[in-house]
């Protein structure tokens, strides 16, 4: 086990960021434990139980970020380091209504369509169900409560309800938002 520096992180993925979206998926490299990064409930990430205040850095971070087996890690081609998420790594921030259906921003400059593929998902969260948003590769997202509360605005208007959920639909799926009371 080797262990890790902010510093080497960066310097190892300096050589890889005129892509958007590093090759993590391709990359084996050890596990490197000792340091703490961590994504909290609202979404700001922590080195060492400091927040890491350098939104380039997060970003940066935020494009070699790989899920494998429920478990997130910064992966660069030397280095895998664990990341401790309390809910998902993106935060959808705002979004647009398109002829096609709902288009989100995240919180790290990255912006997708609800769609097929980019679905929502109902999981047990502190006693509640929240919807989790597929994003990108096997990454999760969720929404901040202002978007929450609009699309749930949207989704009544719609009023597809099944089982007691209340779902939005976007390009031609319905994705879960929560449930009814």
């Amino acid at each position: 086990i080797q262990h890790m520096s902010i510093s080497k992180i960066t310097k190892s993925l300096s050589k890889t960021k005129d892509m958007s979206f590093p090759p993590v998926h391709l990359w084996d490299p050890e596990l490197c434990e000792g340091q703490q990064i961590s994504i909290n409930r609202e979404g700001e990430w922590f080195y060492n139980k400091s927040q890491i205040k350098n939104k380039k850095l997060v970003q940066l971070f935020s494009t070699v970020i790989r899920k494998d087996d429920n478990n997130y890690f910064l992966v660069t081609p030397s280095e895998k380091v664990p990341v401790q998420v309390d809910l998902a790594p993106y935060v959808i921030t705002n979004f647009e209504i398109t002829n096609k259906g709902i288009h989100l921003e995240t919180n790290l400059d990255y912006s997708f369509d609800l769609n097929k593929l980019n679905s929502t998902n109902l999981i047990d969260f502190e006693g509640s169900k929240l919807p989790i948003i597929h994003v990108r590769n096997g990454i999760d997202g969720f929404f901040n409560r202002n978007i929450y509360y609009k699309l749930i605005d949207i989704a009544l208007e719609q009023n597809v309800i099944k089982n007691k959920i209340l779902y939005i639909h976007s390009m031609g799926v319905d994705h879960p938002l929560g449930k009814i009371a």
